[in-house]
């Protein structure tokens, strides 16, 4: 069999990253997961799919491919696909975000997943505190540097700075040349030189075929490409203008994130409150030698919530959680140091503000990326419900997890692929107006229908 690569899913959508590469009999998927949009004409926070069901009703509304030889038992109970013994030989990640990682947790726990060592962490602390896509699965760990066969093909694993540790593009080598996948990338980051070595890497193997990302290409993009930096000091100049209490809503994985707010903590005389689960993962990523976080303890303390019982013993909470109540910080020690505190808030926790009855005049910083449809608007018009209630000022302050269009295109100038194909994008036709586009041929993924390596 000649080397051919699938796209089931980040078609013409923002994640939903799955690609199926086969070669020479080996098949492999890079990445297997959720799209941003998935289902969301037939289920939402009030009708989901049916556990019992397994994978049966995603795959009524063609959200999960039916592959043979991919799913667990369980996943296809009720359904008229039969399980056979694994024919697929790995899922090999990207990133631990859950656009790509979502639907592992369908697949044949006999499949090995590869990933980059920082991601097995995360995947640890997930597992603890709750559970983890790639729960079950032989883990298979790499770094940058390191090569992997499987197979009839060679992949090997380069670093990309995105807004999560532990982000890799792949260079594929396959019986008919090699291949390049991005996974998601900026250039904006702290990290930035790492997707530029990415691109010398991937450069040096002229590629027959470029697979890569293309989140903001858009006519109009509206986002400013604020670097963590800006982040950084735009930050700092809020909280050192505010007496009252500072809150804030960010992913709880995205480590520049949670280093930029704990330094801007830290530099107004605050002291940074996080989550339990936050608390986890720093603490497990402490164990990853080239990550800097903040020591929980230390440099960090640990928003505790009312359980069960509601008086903070021991008894309410999982084994997990029982080492942070050294340092826990109530919702009573919040209310009475709000001029000194920085609070890491989920929105799901904001109940917990009934509790802390803050003063009116404080600061709600939204530290993600703004709504891009109906559900993302209905959360919203939550959050800021919410922020009104306590009279607090509203800002949005973030630092894009992906590169601007023209970004884009100078990393796909730059690789030289023969062959580009632009997945992870609403937009993929505005690849064509590339300025060097003479130079590559633009072929756009239809789902389901493989394509060769080649021109």
């Amino acid at each position: 069999m000649f080397p051919r690569l699938t796209c089931f899913g980040g078609v013409g959508e923002i994640g939903g990253n799955k690609f199926l590469l086969e070669d020479e009999g080996a098949r492999v998927l890079l990445d297997f997961g959720t799209g941003f949009s998935d289902g969301s004409d037939y289920f939402d926070s009030t009708i989901s799919p049916r556990a019992v069901n397994g994978a049966g009703d995603l795959f009524e509304f063609g959200l999960l491919p039916q592959i043979p030889g991919l799913y667990s038992e369980k996943a296809l109970q009720n359904t008229d696909l039969k399980y056979v013994e694994p024919e697929i030989d790995a899922v090999v990640l990207s990133h631990f975000h859950w656009d790509h990682t979502g639907r592992i947790g369908y697949v044949d726990p006999k499949i090995p997943v590869y990933c980059g060592e920082t991601t097995s962490l995360i995947h640890e602390a997930y597992g603890e505190s709750s559970s983890s896509p790639l729960d079950g699965h032989p883990i298979r760990k790499f770094r940058t540097g390191d090569r992997f066969r499987i197979g009839s093909m060679e992949f090997v694993p380069v670093h990309v700075d995105h807004s999560i540790p532990g982000a890799y593009g792949f260079v594929v080598h396959t019986t008919e040349g090699a291949m390049a996948y991005t996974g998601d990338f900026r250039f904006h980051g702290p990290a930035g030189s790492m997707t530029r070595d990415f691109i010398e890497a991937a450069r040096l193997e002229k590629p027959k075929l470029l697979l890569t990302e293309g989140t903001r290409v858009r006519r109009g993009d509206s986002k400013a490409n604020m670097s963590e930096g800006a982040v950084l000091e735009e930050a700092q100049r809020m909280v050192k203008g505010t007496e009252a209490m500072v809150f804030s809503t960010f992913r709880g994985n995205d480590v520049d994130r949670i280093n930029t707010f704990y330094e801007a903590s830290r530099t107004s005389g605050r002291r940074l409150v996080v989550s339990m689960k936050m608390a986890i993962l720093l603490e497990r990523l402490r164990a990853d030698r080239k990550l800097r976080v903040p020591q929980v303890g230390k440099d960090v303390d640990v928003y505790v919530r009312r359980k069960k019982s509601g008086r903070l013993d021991d008894s309410d909470y999982f084994p997990w959680e029982r080492p942070f109540l050294d340092h826990g910080v109530s919702a009573s020690d919040v209310r009475g140091r709000q001029g000194e505190v920085f609070l890491h808030l989920e929105a799901w926790n904001f109940p917990e503000l009934v509790d802390i009855k803050p003063e009116r005049g404080g600061t709600y910083i939204h530290s993600a990326t703004e709504a891009f449809n109906e559900e993302g608007e209905r959360e919203e018009g939550v959050i800021r419900n919410w922020v009104k209630h306590v009279g607090f000022r509203y800002a949005q302050l973030h630092a894009s997890g992906h590169a601007p269009m023209g970004e884009v295109e100078e990393l796909v100038e730059q690789v030289g692929a023969k062959k580009v194909v632009p997945v992870h994008t609403e937009h993929p036709g505005l690849f064509r107006e590339f300025r060097k586009r003479g130079r590559w041929s633009l072929e756009t993924p239809r789902r389901g229908v493989p394509m060769a390596l080649g021109a």
